[in-house]
């Protein structure tokens, strides 16, 4: 009797294997719970819509429509389909540090949206923690982070991930970005736009997450109302004579005009939103850049083909996004990783169906 064949699903936007992971689940190809995700990115992808409410979770279409490449899977814990996550990053990756975290996902029972018990400055910064006594209709998420680099050999990359040899709900989830990617932001600003974004946004932990998140609202709120009210300046040279805002803070109100004015100047105006989006990702450490060379990137597919055969790994879905559109994964190496990774799996696995969902 010939193998079930192995859904292979591949993407633009990370977002999108939302979708096929959801249809696997409804053709029962996939676990209704429990199951683990094996996830190779650059990015950790772990955090929340910030405008769905929980009961939206349950809504498909809501859900779909909520949800960006940087925060689809929380949801997916939320309604307990994930239970386990496993981010394999490599040594450009520095969000979250190697170890294991268990937390609990749930509602808030003061906003009805959800969050999480994490302590850990990647949620914190993002305003996600809530204590674990504050959420309902919990969830507990077991998170494993760890960097499969020089200073983590096959032999201990299989220590560490031993106990997936013997799990059968595993979705393998592989963005082209782990093996080469680029922090888009880097070409949208100048250096100095850059440096003073770092500044302005840098995460600042206190004694409890609490007075942490407490402290991150209020300066996230301060940043976002001053350059809101800079960039609705016709130029830079009114701009620079305008005076009467409410940060005391002189320094740093300099800093968001400098910003500002410079965008103004280079781009003829100024998007707040984007601005503010684009300065919320100095939180803690930036975005991770790294360009691969051919011969890196070879030997980036061989150890994760090599190390998923050592393991002896089944997984019940693959899913893959390019991250090209958005610039995450570099548009002259897509193609060729996509195909290099392809055939590496092929190699270990000879019974994919591979689905391309994207405009080639």
């Amino acid at each position: 009797m010939a193998a079930a064949s192995l859904m292979v699903h591949i993407t633009e936007d990370h977002n999108e294997v939302l979708t096929y992971i959801y249809r696997a689940i409804a053709r029962k190809k996939l676990s209704f719970s429990k199951n683990t995700l094996l996830h190779f990115d650059s990015h950790p992808d772990l955090l929340i819509p910030p405008n769905i409410s929980a009961s939206d979770v349950f809504v498909k279409e809501k859900l779909f429509s909520s949800i960006s490449i940087e925060n689809w899977i929380m949801p997916a814990c939320y309604a307990g389909h994930i239970s386990r996550i496993v981010w394999v990053k490599k040594e450009w990756s520095t969000q979250i540090s190697d170890g294991e975290y268990i937390f609990a996902i749930g509602m808030d029972k003061d906003t009805s949206q959800i969050r999480c018990s994490s302590t850990e400055p990647y949620f914190v910064s993002e305003l996600l923690y809530t204590p674990r006594d504050n959420l309902a209709n919990i969830k507990d998420i077991t998170l494993t982070v760890v960097t499969f680099d020089s200073s983590n050999s096959l032999q201990t990359m299989c220590e560490v991930l031993e106990e997936l040899s013997d799990n059968s709900n595993i979705i393998l989830d592989i963005d082209l970005d782990y093996f080469s990617t680029t922090n888009p932001f880097l070409s949208m600003y100048s250096e100095k736009q850059l440096d003073i974004l770092a500044t302005l946004y840098k995460f600042h932990e206190e004694t409890t997450p609490e007075l942490s998140a407490a402290r991150r609202h209020k300066q996230l709120s301060m940043l976002s109302s001053t350059i809101k009210r800079l960039a609705s300046q016709t130029s830079s040279a009114s701009l620079s004579n305008s005076v009467e805002y409410s940060d005391p803070d002189s320094e740093r109100l300099d800093l968001i005009r400098t910003l500002v004015t410079e965008e103004i100047e280079s781009k003829g105006k100024v998007d707040p939103e984007t601005l503010h989006e684009h300065g919320c990702t100095f939180d803690t450490c930036g975005l991770p850049h790294h360009i691969s060379t051919e011969k890196e990137i070879d030997k980036h597919i061989a150890d994760s083909v090599e190390l998923l055969s050592r393991l002896k790994l089944k997984p019940r879905l693959i899913t893959i996004a390019r991250s090209s559109d958005d610039d995450y994964c570099p548009k002259e190496q897509v193609d060729v990783i996509q195909e290099k990774l392809l055939n590496s799996l092929q190699s270990l696995y000879k019974n994919m169906t591979i689905t391309k969902h994207y405009s080639e």
